[in-house]
This record gives C-alpha cells, structure tokens and sequence, in this order.
C-alpha cells in the first residue's frame, strides 16, 4: 500500500451559532433551534425568579420547590418512572437568577413527555410528607457536601462579600432551610413557578413538532411576568482586604479562595474579562497553576474564574494546598496578580486564549443540551440572540492591550477577602505574619447562625 502522507490542516471556519426562532404562544414565549438529524430534543423552561429573589424569612425555598417537583403530579418520586416510560429524562436546576426545569427526550415521544412535564411543573402534589423529606435530604446535603473543605470555603464567600440574599448559601443554609415549611413551598410554586408562563426553549430535530402546540400545553393560562429588575447587594461592613480562617482542627491541608466583587453580566465585556481571568487561573498553562503547582509544588491544581450574575458578580481564585504552605500560597496568588496587573499578558497568552475560546465552538455546541444551555443563558441575562457569536467575535479581535487593560479593572486584589478552610491554631499566626489584612476564626457550625 503506497504511503499517504497526512493532510495539511486548513484555516480554522468561524463559528455562527444557529438561529433561533421565537414565537408567542399565550403568556410566554417559545424559543427555538431546529437541529435535523438530532433526535434527542432538549426542553426547557426559564422562570425569572432565582434565588436571588427570594425573601430572607423563605430562603432556600427555590432550591427546595426544585427538589420537589420531581415527586410529580402523584407524589412520592413518582415523575421520573412516569417519564422513563417516554424515554425521557427530566431536569431542574435552581440558581440565582432562574428557576429552570426541563427534560430531554426522543423527538417522536416529545409530545407526550411534554404533557406529563406540564403537570409536573404546573400542577404537582406538594405533599407535606414529600416537602419534609426533600427538605431533610437537603439539610443532610448540605453538610455532607461542606464536609470538603473546598465547597466549605465556597459556600463561606457569600457573607464576606455581601449582605443580603447573598449572605447565605443558594441552598438557603442549615439555619434558615430548615424553618421553610410545606406551606412556604406551596405558595412560591402558585405565585413564582404555576402562575408564571415563563420562556420555553427547544432545541433538536423538530421536524413534525408543532411548537405552537407545545407552548400552549406547558403555558396554559399562565401570565407573563417579567424578571425582577436587579438591585446591587449592599457589601456586609469590614476592613479589605481580610482573611477568614474555618476552623477545622487537625487538617492537614488548607482550601483557599481569594475572591472580590465583580460587575454584573450586563456590565462586563465577556471576552476581555473572562480571558484575562484564563491567563491567570482558567488553563493548565495559566499563571497559578504554573506557580503554585508546577514550580512550588504546593497543590494538583490552582484556577480562577468569574461568576456573574444580574446585579452583581465574584471573581476568585481557589486552590487546595498543604497546611504548612498556606500563608505562602496565599501571598504567592496575590503576587501572580500583581505582575499580571503591572506587566499585561504575553503574546503566546494572548493566542492561547483566542483559539481556546474559538476553535472548538463546533464541538462545544454540538449537542441539543448545549444549545439549548446557551438559549437558556440568552433568556436569563436577556441577551441578543446572536449572543454567541458577539462573543466569538469578541475573542478574535481581542489584542494584548485588551487583556491588559482588563486586568487592571476587572482584577482587584486590594478589595479582596482570603478565606481559608483549616486548622486555626496552625494558620492563624503564619497567615497574620503575611500582612494581607485582619484575620478572623470561626467555627462551620457560626457562619448562617
């Protein structure tokens, strides 16, 4: 067999996201992608009250709501042995700006999945028996997911960066879940959730589906209510920059974040913010992960990221490191900063950046789920429908001075807060000696008291 050399690889294609069509059906809105040949369809419904509008005396009162549902119209776990029998999968996901149920099924099932999904989200049970043992499962959630020091850290950001909703983990904290009865539960389902149309996006081959028809099934005579208009969350009071130790005694490693507030969504630039945020912690070859991992030794993996929302946002950095190199893990983190504030990005960064954000958008939106995860994205923060490709756009024209500029407004270590899950007897001198700001101890057990 004659030898065949390998192909030259050609210029990479610019990505163009589909477009979606949209239609009004009743009180809400249909959104949808017809993806032929993908028979798995993706279906989900928006609603525009998260848990950052929940009210302080109901909080985790969504995340809860969400749980529940999936005990259907009949109760008792019963929806997802109802939707199997379509070949459908349900879901539902709670975060601070949107409450989104949905299920992903086989396009010549949709219909009736999509009647079974409309009582589920529309006219569940509720039962008591049902709300209370979801509602304990949570609780036990909760303290087996914060018994890893990292989500422990996590969870402890809120309070040190905001008053408020946001004070108190998404789930709604030990405290404040557990006073949210079966009647708080029913009445956020009438007045957020059955009485809401919403915005139901549609992703797959939609060939034959009559997406009025569908709208119509799962809108009913639900209204259109508008997203609550964001109001930025006043900061709790305290020096910054600080450190927050969460004492865990005997702990051989040290979970930390260093994190600030940040812009909301709308008032970012999405492709200079977020890449200056992947020089520095967002790639293997970032900046962190080279110094704390690759030449101090110190951790598996150090990263950075922004999570943005409608009225606000957080950047952090988080690593998990042994005890001993905390302090110094610490002060290393907030040097990289530094530099990268004073010095701007490399050119091999800046590449690096561009074609990791742009090459693979083939592969990154080549499943209904995905698109329709990006639908879902549009309809929460209200964005245009070419969304994905100002974005893409945005990463091809980004140059070095770009990133510079950005890591100079959008990175703020001197509004910093450092929280440290670990042994207090241990760190608390070692982390006082680095000068970073006043350091204060507290117990898990005091922090949503």
């Amino acid at each position: 067999m004659p030898h065949k050399s390998r192909p030259d690889l050609g210029a990479v294609a610019s990505y163009t996201f589909p477009k979606p069509r949209r239609l009004t059906v009743g009180g809400g809105t249909v959104v949808a992608i017809d993806v032929p040949g993908q028979q798995l369809v993706s279906l989900r419904l928006v609603h525009p009250h998260g848990g950052a509008a929940e009210p302080l005396d109901a909080m985790g009162v969504s995340a809860l709501t969400s749980e529940v549902l999936e005990d259907g119209p009949n109760g008792n776990s019963s929806l997802a042995p109802a939707l199997e029998r379509h070949g459908a999968e349900w879901v539902s996901r709670v975060n601070w700006d949107a409450f989104i149920t949905g299920l992903d099924a086989p396009a010549g099932r949709l219909p009736e999945a999509v009647r079974l999904f409309a009582d589920a989200v529309r006219r569940p049970a509720l039962n008591p028996d049902d709300v209370v043992r979801r509602r304990d499962q949570l609780l036990e959630r909760f303290w087996l997911e914060a018994a890893s020091a990292s989500t422990l850290a996590m969870r402890s950001l809120g309070g040190q960066l905001f008053t408020g909703r946001y004070a108190t983990p998404l789930a709604g904290g030990p405290v404040k879940l557990a006073d949210v009865t079966p009647e708080t539960v029913a009445a956020f389902h009438a007045d957020s959730v059955a009485s809401v149309a919403g915005t139901l996006v549609v992703v797959g081959d939609l060939t034959g589906i009559d997406l009025e028809d569908l709208g119509k099934t799962v809108f009913g005579d639900a209204a259109a209510v508008r997203a609550p208009e964001p109001t930025e969350p006043a900061p709790p009071p305290g020096e910054l920059p600080r450190v927050l130790i969460v004492d865990r005694p005997g702990s051989v490693q040290s979970a930390l974040v260093i994190a600030h507030r940040a812009p909301s969504r709308s008032q970012v630039d999405l492709p200079r913010a977020e890449g200056v945020s992947e020089v520095l912690g967002g790639m293997f070859t970032s900046r962190l992960n080279l110094e704390l991992r690759e030449r101090l030794g110190y951790t598996y993996g150090a990263g950075s990221r922004f999570d943005l929302r409608r009225d606000s946002g957080v950047f952090f950095m988080s690593a998990q490191v042994e005890a001993d190199t905390t302090a110094h893990s610490v002060t290393s983190s907030l040097e990289q900063v530094a530099k990268l504030r004073e010095s701007g990005v490399t050119e091999e960064e800046l590449a690096a950046v561009r074609d990791s954000n742009t090459v693979g958008l083939p592969v990154t939106y080549a499943t209904a789920r995905a698109m329709a995860g990006a639908l879902v994205d549009m309809v929460v923060h209200d964005l245009p429908e070419d969304h994905v490709d100002r974005v893409r756009a945005g990463y091809e024209r980004l140059t070095k001075e770009s990133l510079d500029s950005a890591a100079t407004e959008y990175l703020r270590p001197e509004e910093s807060v450092v929280v440290v899950v670990g042994d207090a007897e241990r760190l608390r001198q070692p982390l006082t000696d680095t000068g970073v700001g006043p350091v204060e101890v507290r117990t898990p057990d005091s922090l949503w008291t």
